[in-house]
């Protein structure tokens, strides 16, 4: 029934059903009381604003400049060749009508070359922001189905055995059947990295396995299934308690508990995320906002989302030491 009231909050009923459900909230207060909890839990999800897009300073000022650099360069072209007379020189004014088109040519050729220095990194900065919100959305997708499965199974967010690797969640949102396995195959993949690319390329196949699949295979195998299934992304290792066993944080729709993040690289500086250029990462927090940071630390509680007290990209060593592990993190 919670499916059904998360479908009519997000408009994903047919009329019939609608109306059917509708007809049921008027006599059952419990299913109301349900709705209005769903509905706060949806309400609280943060959109990041889209920053201002403001062209590159002195854009005309400095275009002109770089017009007028041309002009008085192609002037001296000119007046060079007319002082470089030789036997060969001739008054047809056909042939000085070319030198004008070759004049010409230079000029634009140097007004093209300002203008594109001028362009190009206006469009990458656009096209890296797209990728960015593409990533944000694959986040929220998958925020809502661990929500969701949260929600189905009262059991709280999908728990990583001891022998599991961090991307296992993804299995476990396949087997509930919040997903399909070709809708998380293309939601673990941020737009913005070398695995994209790849994947476009049909140089790997991300494919979410069965626990009976996992299971049985081996070596290379095992390894590509651990190191692909979860894609870019990071999901909670979960914490230890005093006798060593391994707990699942606390679902509480925190907006400080981060759930998701583009996965971490021992590779960058600070354990942080190679994604987005190296530049920062998204993290999805409980409360389904997700932010993206330049920092790998929560302001709040100043605690690293990738490495635990220890300093160790492990299980966080007590219920506030919260560590989001790559797909292949144990």
């Amino acid at each position: 029934m919670r499916e059904r009231l998360l479908a009519y909050l997000l408009n994903d009923l047919d009329p019939a059903e609608r109306s059917a459900l509708e007809a049921k909230l008027e006599n059952d207060l419990a299913l109301r009381q349900e709705l209005e909890r769903l509905r706060e839990c949806l309400a609280s999800c943060e959109a990041e604003p889209e920053p201002e897009k403001v062209p590159p300073p002195q854009l005309a000022t400095r275009t002109c400049c770089f017009v007028e650099h041309a002009i008085q360069k192609s002037k001296a072209l000119c007046h060079h060749s007319a002082s470089s007379k030789s036997l060969s020189e001739t008054h047809d004014p056909l042939v000085s009508r070319k030198k004008w088109l070759f004049a010409d040519v230079v000029i634009g050729a140097c007004i093209l070359a300002a203008l594109g220095a001028l362009v190009m990194p206006a469009l990458r900065a656009n096209r890296d922001y797209a990728r960015r919100l593409t990533c944000q959305n694959n986040m929220h997708q998958l925020g809502a189905a661990l929500m969701d499965y949260s929600l189905r199974f009262k059991r709280g967010l999908p728990r990583i055995e001891p022998e599991d690797n961090a991307g296992a969640f993804v299995m476990a949102l396949a087997d509930a059947g919040v997903l399909t396995r070709q809708e998380l195959a293309q939601l673990v993949v941020c737009p913005s990295t070398e695995l994209a690319q790849r994947v476009a390329n049909r140089c790997v196949v991300v494919r979410i396995p069965t626990r009976e699949e996992f299971a049985a295979a081996s070596g290379a195998q095992r390894k590509q299934l651990r190191k692909f299934m979860a894609g870019d992304y990071a999901y909670s290792l979960g914490y230890q308690d005093k006798s060593g066993q391994v707990h699942q944080v606390h679902f509480s729709g925190s907006r400080y508990v981060p759930m998701l993040a583009d996965a971490p690289s021992s590779a960058i500086a600070g354990y942080q995320s190679a994604n987005h250029g190296g530049c920062g990462q998204n993290v999805l927090f409980q409360d389904l906002s997700c932010r993206y940071s330049t920092q790998c630390k929560c302001r709040a509680k100043r605690d690293h989302w990738f490495l635990n007290d220890d300093g160790q990209p492990a299980a966080g060593r007590h219920a506030e030491d919260i560590v989001l592990g790559a797909s292949d993190a144990m």
